[in-house]
């Protein structure tokens, strides 16, 4: 199975080495990176089994920002292939199915509780509430139609989402941001590599 991680943060930060570690270590196959700015038109990945939409710095609602995605876009609307969307992955995600992006007064920082909403197998292993990292600024205030949503809390009303049909979730936390306190984002990471190994 072969994984590209899609770098949507701003060169040269340190998320996307945390990201690409973390990955490495729940899967035990190909792990690549690709610059999300170096993605083409019609580019089908066709050696490629997972996608995976990292975090940003970018702000969706800025000016000309999901403009510069939109070959990202149309490739997360039409693959068939697995797909997670985190944080800014999750509202790309969410933009390309048509969802407005809403901004908080203040950016969103640190752990908070996530209540799952129905049973999923992305949530083996974890409880109706867990603790995830949260950064972020922007939010999706509705599920994308054809997506289900899987998780709420009280600061953001679209938590997890998944599709309906295709292997596409959609995680608005950073679960590679965990630690031995806080264990749900690994095991969320692992569960969606395990998912997505059923559709490779």
């Amino acid at each position: 199975m072969r994984t590209l991680i899609i770098d949507n943060y701003l060169p040269n930060s340190p998320q996307i080495e945390k990201l690409y570690d973390v990955i490495c270590n729940v899967t035990v196959h190909t792990v690549e990176v690709k610059e999300a700015s170096t993605i083409n038109a019609g580019e089908d990945f066709k050696y490629i089994d997972v996608l995976v939409l990292s975090g940003s710095q970018h702000k969706l609602t800025e000016s000309g920002v999901y403009e510069a995605y939109t070959n990202l876009s149309d490739i997360i609307k039409t693959t068939e292939k697995p797909v997670l969307g985190i944080c800014f992955g999750h509202q790309l995600l969410c933009m390309a199915y048509g969802e407005d992006i809403k901004v908080y007064d203040k950016a969103l920082e640190g752990y908070y509780m996530v209540h799952r909403l129905v049973e999923d197998e992305v949530f083996e292993g974890l409880g109706d509430r867990f603790v995830v990292t949260q950064s972020h600024l922007e939010y999706i205030e509705e599920v994308p139609y054809d997506f289900i949503k899987l998780a709420e809390s009280p600061n953001c009303p679209v938590e997890i989402i998944k599709h309906s049909v295709l292997p596409k979730y959609g995680f608005q936390c950073h679960p590679e941001r965990f630690d031995d306190k806080h264990p749900a984002g690994i095991a969320l990471l692992e569960n969606f590599f395990k998912i997505a190994s059923w559709y490779t």
